[in-house]
Parts: C-alpha cells; sequence; structure tokens
C-alpha cells in the first residue's frame, strides 16, 4: 500500500534536517522515498504524526534515531573492483613508491572513507594481499561510513552470488568460503579492516593517531554541497600524510573546493596528494609537443573574442537563463571569471552533470591549466560516454600535451564511435565553437594521420 500523502512542510523540513546531520543533500525527486521511510520510522517511534516526529529530531530529543534514520536512506550501491584503474594505478604505481619511501617501518594505512557495505576496503585488502612488495608488511585498513546497517554487513563479510559474480575466479577462490546464498570474505582479510561509524561532517573531526597512506573518498563527495564539500577535504588534508595519495570519484574534483590538493596524472586516472612546496609533483614525464607540425594543426583554444560593445548591454544574463547556459553566455562575451564561478555553482549543486564537466574542461583549456582540463574532460566521459565532442577536446588535450597515445587511443574510440552512427552532441554547449560530426570525424583522422607521420 503506497504511503499516504504527507504535509509538504514536513518533508521538506526532515529534508533540510537530514543535509545538517549528514550533508547529504536530498533533491525533491527524493522526497517521496524520503517520506516512506520517515513514516516508517514515526511510526516505531510512536509518534501520531510526521510533523511531530520531525519536530523531535530538530530539537535533539531523538538523537539516537538519526543513526536508523540514514540507514534507512542512504544509498549503498557499491561494487568490487569499481573503477578498476583506480585499482590498476594503486598496483602498479603508488605501492611501489610507496614502498620506496616506508621500508623502515614496512607500514601502510589505508582509510576507505564511505565504505558502504564494505566493498571497497574488501577490494583494498585484496590488492595488497596479492602485491609481492608487500610480502612481510603491517598494513591496516579503517573503514568508515554513517550507515551502521552497511557497516553491520561489512563486518560480517558475506556478499551474494550476485555481488561476487564480476570478481576473478582466483581471488574469489583464495579469499571467498561459499556460503549458503553467498560467500564469505576470508578472516584473514576481514582481521586486517577495522570498520567504524563515522559522519564525516560532524564536529569535531576524529584525531588519528597516524596519518593515513592512501585515502579512498570516492563517490562522496558529489551527495554534499560546496560548504560540506570545503569542510570535508579540509579534515581529510589533515589526515592524510604529506605524501599520501587521495583518490576521489571520477567525476568528483578539488577544482575551487580546496587549495590543499595537487592533481596527480597517473595515465589511466588522476589522484590528489598534498600541497607541498618545493616538491615537483610526480606526474609520468610528459615530452614536449613534436617538432613537426601537425595536420592540420588543431587550433589552440583561445579566450573567445567578447561580443561587440552596446551601449546597453546586460550586466548578466537573465536570471531565468539555464544555470550550464548562463556559464556559456558569460565565457562567450570573453568574461572567463564570472564564467567559472557560475559553473563552480552549478558542479556544487549538481556534481553528476556531465556537460558542466565538459565546460569545465573547456575552460581550464581557456585558462591554460591542460592537466585539470584532462580530468574534467575524462569526468565528462565517464558520466556520458557517447557525447563525441568532448572526447575530440580529450584528445586534442592529451596531444597538446604531448600525450600522444593516449591521444591516439581516444580519437581512434572517437571515429570508431561515429562510424558506428554512435554519439551525441553536447546540445548545452551549442553556443561554442564545437565541431559537427563531419568536422570531428575530419579532425581525428588528421591528427591520428599527423600523429603517426615519421
Amino acid at each position: 500500500m503506497p504511503a499516504p500523502a504527507l504535509p509538504e512542510p514536513s518533508v521538506r523540513q526532515l529534508a533540510q534536517l537530514v543535509e545538517q546531520v549528514s550533508g547529504n543533500v536530498v533533491p525533491e525527486s527524493f522526497f517521496p522515498f524520503l517520506a516512506e521511510v520517515a513514516q516508517e520510522r514515526r511510526v516505531a517511534r510512536g509518534f501520531a504524526n510526521l510533523s511531530d516526529y520531525v519536530k523531535a529530531l530538530a530539537s535533539g530529543r531523538l538523537s539516537e534515531e538519526w543513526r536508523q534514520l540514514l540507514a534507512a536512506i542512504t544509498i549503498k550501491e557499491s561494487s568490487f573492483f569499481r573503477t578498476p584503474q583506480h585499482f590498476e594505478a594503486l598496483k602498479d604505481q603508488i605501492i611501489p613508491l610507496l614502498v620506496q619511501t616506508r621500508h623502515a617501518s614496512r607500514t601502510l594505512r589505508l582509510w576507505s572513507a564511505g565504505c558502504a557495505r564494505g566493498e571497497e576496503p574488501a577490494t583494498l585488502a585484496m590488492v595488497l594481499a596479492e602485491h609481492p612488495l608487500l610480502s612481510g608488511w603491517s598494513w591496516s585498513i579503517l573503514a568508515t561510513d554513517v550507515d551502521e546497517e552497511a557497516l553491520e554487513a561489512a563486518r560480517r563479510g558475506f556478499y551474494s552470488e550476485k555481488a561476487v559474480a564480476a570478481l576473478p575466479a582466483e581471488l574469489k577462490e583464495r579469499y571467498f568460503t561459499p556460503q549458503a546464498g553467498g560467500w564469505l570474505l576470508s578472516p584473514r582479510l576481514l582481521q586486517r579492516i577495522t570498520y567504524r561509524y563515522l559522519n564525516l561532517i560532524a564536529e569535531p573531526f576524529p584525531s588519528f593517531p597516524q596519518p593515513f597512506d592512501i585515502i579512498m573518498l570516492r563517490n562522496v563527495l558529489i551527495y554534499f554541497r560546496l560548504a560540506s564539500q570545503k569542510r570535508v577535504l579540509a579534515n581529510i588534508a589533515t589526515a592524510l600524510a604529506p605524501d599520501g595519495f587521495l583518490f576521489l570519484g571520477p567525476a568528483e574534483t578539488v577544482w575551487q573546493v580546496s587549495d590543499r590538493f595537487e592533481l596527480v596524472d597517473l595515465g589511466t586516472c588522476f589522484v590528489y596528494r598534498p600541497q607541498v612546496a618545493g616538491r615537483s609533483t610526480p606526474t609520468r614525464p610528459r615530452p614536449a609537443p613534436p617538432g613537426k607540425p601537425q595536420k592540420p594543426a588543431a587550433p589552440e583554444r583561445k579566450a573567445p573574442p567578447p561580443q561587440p560593445k552596446r551601449e546597453a548591454q546586460p550586466a548578466a544574463p537573465k536570471p531565468e537563463t539555464e544555470p550550464l547556459a548562463e556559464a556559456v553566455a558569460f565565457l562567450t562575451q570573453g568574461r572567463l571569471g564570472e564564467a567559472q564561478e557560475a559553473l563552480r555553482q552549478l558542479l556544487a549543486a549538481n556534481p553528476a552533470d556531465a556537460q558542466a564537466h565538459a565546460l569545465e574542461g573547456y575552460i581550464h583549456e581557456v585558462a591554460g591549466r591542460p592537466a585539470e582540463a584532462i580530468a574534467a574532460f575524462r569526468a565528462c566521459l565517464y558520466l556520458e560516454p557517447d557525447l563525441f565532442q568532448a572526447r575530440l577536446l580529450l584528445a586534442h588535450a592529451l596531444r597538446r600535451a604531448g600525450e600522444t597515445t593516449r591521444a591516439q587511443a581516444e580519437y581512434r574510440h572517437l571515429l570508431s564511435t561515429l562510424a558506428a552512427g554512435g554519439g551525441r552532441e553536447l546540445d548545452r554547449l551549442a553556443a561554442l565553437p564545437l565541431p559537427t560530426r563531419e568536422q570531428a570525424a575530419r579532425q581525428a583522422q588528421a591528427a591520428l594521420e599527423g600523429l603517426q607521420s615519421p
């Protein structure tokens, strides 16, 4: 039976309280589910109506109730080896580097912040247990979440057949034991993981006895508003070792959120490290662009020229303008700073907007920030892989950065997509000088020929 109609003010007030307590923004599309859960909880707590239940939460009389409520509404979606590029980079690049710098202590400390039902920390444990360089090392993983129900499931280490279906057979055989209806994670991995309740935006933030070498904060910030993102990243910066590594989700960034981290390009993915004066960013060395002109030479991104001056030019786009269109309008008027600010606000409100990330990359190119541009284009394509103009922009950015092999791969991907009749336009960025399908194909083919020429 569907939940009865609920008083809108109470649901809206509850959504605001959820954000205040946990940092998680509750979109209006989520209100019906929130209302249904709230009805169940108010009945369980003996309240006659939702309004009284919400008032009790707001007054602080039900402080212990928050753990139950948040557990019921928190998204628990995860999987083993989610975003596999992160774990490949961890295995092939980050662990070997940390082994060199931690050889005296032979100790590694990792933190999975927002661990849900434990798939991420279990994946980390398998990667570390499998790594030959860590034989005989002491390593541990702290796994935290705001959802007590998910934490309890993670502590048990039991996963359904569906959850482990995509695991390589050798890992499943080595680290899991079959149980009725599923698989149980090996005790020798579980004992390396400490599961703990932690609300990332609650104050005071805990003080850890030792800094972490690696922190996984993936797909967490996207649920927070900008103020909460800033607070969380400031706290994370204090918990991360000066030479440690921070992983965010593929669609997340610290751009205009925190200046305490530097972006590191690991080839297949990006990570962040604390800003340390005098330390060179350990990105893979990039060769200088080839001396021979490419055919045709892809135009360098420059700030779009301002529109002809008019006596009554408005100071800003109309307030009712769609937020992304507003940022584009600023950019086409040559008002780069205002475009960046409008885009920052848009991404803070909706970090999963693929076309906003495409514009972010475009702006980074205009501003001369190539690494950030590449990261933004890749975030866009992670969210919507069929945006062919974004893929062309990514390929061009990689080529200009001297990343020839990766640029070639993106050009080929683009040509294959277009040849098969696939690909969608960045329709909300139509005011920018972006290529048509035919132009994109010609540019990609010409760039490939230029890169392949001796």
